[in-house]
């Protein structure tokens, strides 16, 4: 397993991450869901329930795959290649959720037949912009630790092209 080796994981280090991931983007949209069926349930048309459905689906299934790779991306240390994977996969997960979520669920229209004319298109590029510096960080994590991270005793990992000792 070489580096994504759960010798390297610390376990606690993710738990910040995944909570701050798990209240913005699978309770929120519960909890915007709830309040939007208990609300409007009455005025509700069929093809408005399946959408509201359809973004319960994406958010709760894409956001536990966002907490998920936060999580493993704070579990392993600076410097290491898992860490980079899982930072470039948290941003690339955090992109599919924005558009899956804000964009192909239709949203736009359930919220423009009830009078509210919003571009969800927006926010879900907003929302991928937002996900830039957490890979950005994860690059430089990886760029600027990793000869240290390998030097370091906390690590047998040979480099690539250097045997172990």
């Amino acid at each position: 397993m070489g580096e994504f080796s759960t010798r390297n994981l610390k376990f606690s280090c993710g738990a910040l991450g995944a909570l701050a991931s798990a209240c913005s983007f699978v309770l929120f949209p519960i909890a915007l869901y709830t309040i939007v069926r208990a609300n409007y349930a009455g005025a509700l048309t069929e093809d408005s329930t399946e959408v509201l459905n359809a973004f319960l689906l994406y958010a709760v299934l894409l956001g536990a795959a966002v907490v998920l790779a936060v999580y493993l991306y704070g579990c392993y240390p600076k410097g290491s290649r898992p860490r980079l994977f899982f930072g470039a996969l948290s941003g690339a997960v955090v992109v599919a959720y924005a558009f899956m979520v804000l964009v192909a669920s239709g949203m736009a229209t359930v919220l423009e037949d009830h009078g509210v004319p919003l571009d969800t298109r927006y926010f879900a590029s907003m929302l991928a912009f937002a996900s830039v510096p957490l890979v950005l960080s994860a690059v430089a994590d990886y760029l600027l630790v990793r000869k240290d991270w390998l030097e370091s005793s906390h690590s047998s990992v040979p480099s690539e092209g250097v045997s172990a000792r």
